[in-house]
């Protein structure tokens, strides 16, 4: 399982677990619509939002050029073998099998349910109501819809409460439940791991019944069908399919005068700040600036926006200038791999920006976002630390922090080094390195 998706997965959870929260706190007296349409909105919201891509751009950064010579890349394999060995043992590899499994078992279980339907559907004794198909089966126990039709068990000796469990079905069928069912049924397949996205299955389906009952009671005397629900559910031949919720529940709600119809604008406005607020933290839409906000942090006393260009540029091909060289080997001795990096199989690219005085002491760092990687192996503006990975399976780190950590922390334990000079003196620079993650086999 690749840490893309587990990251997808916890934002996802993230935003199921808090809409859910709303949910129970400020929607469980609005009007049965509105409870409908925000717990499938829920569903979808919490499934395409981590999905949004990074906003183009960003905010504006300093403007400051790359150093131009070139050093020699650092293979870093201190772990690998270790690494290798536990990768095989670990949950990457079973995980997905378990993942497979269960898909495998529901989409099982859901084929044989339709199946089933279909033969009810394809020998029942056929009839019309109010324009649905109704199928009547002695395999039938209660009353359901399904596939656009109403299936009802073939016999049902109480006329009255037939006719009720017609009108009640009907309306399922009118208010387009089925849809969502199937929709349910279908993300069932493939999120059967998820506890949140059965609570979500759930509630929906309690929402569909007392929006049942609400139409049923437009028809029927409010007295008359309570009656029936409680008759039913405790007689010797209950029908279970107008019993899928609580009857106590459902009794309680067709008697409820002051259910709220409407949503007030206060809770209106905090779901919207809610979304707006999920919409930056749990997708790359607001990776941008979160990551600006990450890479201005003042590191040793230089932040992006300090006047730099008192420094002279460091440069190849400046016969006056020489590059600190110690730094680079320095550099080198102390950088590693990072181990999540490898295990995850990530790469990318951090910058640093240094300015280095006569002493050889490093004034400051001014940490920038971390880049795409490069695509041309003859740049000469980045060293470069390879890896190896114990899985073939490579992608770049994006709005993840893991390199710029490395090299914050390998800035931090650096001593001093021999300075840059000019002209045989001592001077101050400003070096901007470009630091290329690459993982290999």
């Amino acid at each position: 399982m690749t840490p893309e998706i587990l990251e997808y997965l916890l934002r996802l959870t993230v935003i199921w677990a808090v809409l859910l929260a709303y949910y129970f706190v400020a929607l469980r007296r609005a009007g049965f619509a509105t409870q409908r349409f925000y717990l499938l909105g829920t569903l979808v919201f919490g499934l395409m939002v981590p999905l949004l891509p990074a906003l183009g751009g960003g905010l504006p950064m300093v403007g400051l050029p790359s150093v131009s010579y070139v050093a020699e890349p650092y293979f870093y394999t201190g772990t690998a073998a270790a690494e290798a060995s536990d990768f095989e043992r670990s949950w990457s590899v079973v995980l997905p099998w378990l993942y497979l499994m269960g898909v495998g078992f529901f989409a099982a279980r859901t084929l044989v349910q339709w199946k089933g339907l279909w033969q009810w559907r394809s020998s029942g004794r056929p009839d019309l109501y109010e324009g649905y198909r109704v199928v009547r089966h002695r395999g039938i126990t209660g009353p359901f819809v399904a596939f656009g039709c109403i299936f009802l068990p073939d016999g049902m000796t109480d006329a009255e409460l037939e006719n009720t469990a017609l009108i009640h079905e009907a309306s399922h069928l009118r208010l387009r439940h089925h849809y969502d069912t199937l929709l349910l049924t279908l993300g069932s397949l493939l999120l059967w791991f998820h506890p949140l996205f059965w609570m979500i299955r759930r509630l929906l389906a309690t929402v569909h019944e007392y929006e049942a009952d609400a139409a049923v009671i437009q028809r029927v005397p409010v007295r008359t069908y309570g009656l029936q629900l409680l008759h039913a559910s405790l007689g010797p031949r209950g029908y279970p399919g107008l019993f899928s919720s609580p009857i106590k529940k459902r009794i309680t709600m067709i008697t409820d005068k002051t259910r709220t119809q409407k949503l007030r604008l206060f809770p209106l406005i905090a779901l919207s700040l809610l979304l707006a607020g999920l919409v930056v933290a749990c997708s790359d839409a607001g990776e941008d600036i979160l990551q600006e906000e990450y890479t201005q942090v003042p590191l040793l006393g230089l932040s992006p926006t300090d006047e730099v260009s008192e420094y002279p540029r460091l440069k190849s091909g400046d016969a006056n200038l020489n590059a600190p060289e110690a730094l680079v080997s320095a550099i080198y001795n102390e950088i590693h791999y990072p181990k999540k990096a490898l295990t995850s199989g990530l790469i990318g690219r951090a910058r640093a920006t240094l300015v280095i005085d006569p002493e050889g002491k490093v004034l400051g760092i001014s940490m920038f976002r971390e880049l795409p990687v490069a695509e041309d192996e003859n740049e000469d503006n980045n060293l470069t630390i390879i890896g190896f990975s114990p899985t073939d399976k490579f992608s770049v780190a994006t709005g993840s922090s893991v390199f710029l950590d490395e090299v914050s922390r390998t800035f931090e334990v650096l001593g001093d080094f021999e300075p840059a000079t000019k002209d045989g003196k001592p001077i101050a620079v400003q070096l901007e390195i470009d630091f290329n993650f690459k993982l290999e086999e």
